[in-house]
């Protein structure tokens, strides 16, 4: 578009007073125009994703929220953002009300500071992911070289997509809130603190050597892949992604048959029949201690292990998780021989199959 046309003047009005409804004055947005495109690019994809006068410093919030300075900050940190000189005006109303919503929240909620830091960390991980990940979208319309166009876009992006984009993550939390409330309820407590699941870990193998020869693109889009198909299997055969890194995903689920049908499943999904790396799954089940969405404990370590020294396209289990299927005629386990592991010592492992193709393979 050309910058001196009407369409292109009509476009920085606009642009104008979207920044000014977000909280820039006109003196701000002079000083960036000044020091040229990406000032102002800056400027808009500052204030259009996060609108609000930057008109608090610290000291201001603590005296406006009521918290103290030690509590907003430490809760500050535990969001994932950087702390700010006391004296700088960096906040605005709904920085300052989302300190004392969170501070008010958890007084009312009862529970000690550990856990209030704890509970803030989790979140801001977990959002500063989905941040991230349409961060990588949105991108695209600051690669644009045309300027006036990107601006537009990007008035466009926070007018339109962005509300509708905050109705859509409420949604999807108090979904997840649901369903987590379920499986907790339906969680079989084994030890103090500890509750009884499978734990399973898929990854892709030689994955290093093949990131050497692939392209980034290509790379990416490969990763993509495995994370939407495993993804898939564990959310419809019942199991849940405790995390995915790289070339990895680890799920879990309360019912042993639930992990071992998903383990089977990500095989024949995520196989080189589909243009996959060969998979290495390995399950182990037992105690576990949840915490921030993660869990912990001897079951997971063992499942690490297993699915390192699972053959290409195959899946391992330890004694729990066969003693479990012993009776399930859907499942195969055969005992393989007993390896070192480290940090467990010698440890028999079952290779887990379909009962109905058993006899087709080695």
């Amino acid at each position: 578009m050309d910058p001196d046309s009407a369409d292109a003047t009509a476009v920085w009005k606009r642009v104008a007073g979207a920044l000014a409804d977000a909280g820039v004055d006109q003196d701000a947005l002079a000083a960036a125009a000044a020091k040229g495109a990406d000032e102002v690019a800056l400027l808009i994809a500052r204030h259009l994703t996060f609108p609000g006068e930057r008109r608090y410093s610290p000291r201001d919030v603590y005296e406006k929220t009521g918290v103290d300075a030690e509590t907003a900050r430490a809760l500050w940190r535990a969001m994932g953002f950087a702390l700010v000189p006391e004296d700088e005006q960096a906040f605005t109303d709904a920085d300052a009300e989302a300190v004392r919503s969170a501070a008010d929240l958890f007084e009312r909620a009862g529970v000690d500071r550990s856990v209030v830091l704890q509970q803030a960390r989790a979140m801001g991980q977990a959002v500063a992911r989905i941040a991230s990940a349409h961060q990588e979208v949105i991108a695209t319309i600051a690669e644009q070289t045309d300027i006036v166009q990107a601006a537009n876009d990007a008035v466009s992006l926070a007018e339109e997509a962005l509300p509708n984009l905050d109705r859509l993550l409420v949604y999807m939390y108090r979904r997840h809130l649901s369903a987590a409330i379920e499986q907790r309820m339906l969680m079989t407590r084994t030890e103090e603190g500890a509750v009884g699941m499978s734990v399973g870990f898929a990854d892709m193998a030689r994955f290093t050597s093949l990131s050497q020869e692939l392209s980034p693109g290509e790379l990416a889009a490969l990763i993509e892949r495995f994370n939407a198909a495993t993804s898939d299997v564990v959310s419809q055969g019942g199991g849940r992604i405790i995390k995915t890194i790289g070339d990895e995903v680890m799920f879990a689920a309360l019912e042993t048959s639930t992990a071992a049908m998903i383990a089977l499943n990500l095989l024949d999904t995520a196989s080189p029949d589909d243009d996959f790396p060969p998979l290495h799954v390995g399950l182990a089940s037992g105690p576990v201690i949840a915490r921030e969405g993660d869990v912990f404990g001897p079951t997971v370590n063992l499942a690490n292990r297993l699915v390192g020294i699972a053959r290409d396209n195959s899946a391992l289990v330890d004694q729990s998780t066969r003693d479990a299927l012993s009776d399930d005629p859907r499942f195969d386990l055969k005992p393989i021989a007993p390896h070192q592991l480290k940090g467990l010592g010698r440890v028999r492992s079952y290779r887990l199959r379909r009962a109905d193709r058993a006899g087709d393979e080695t």
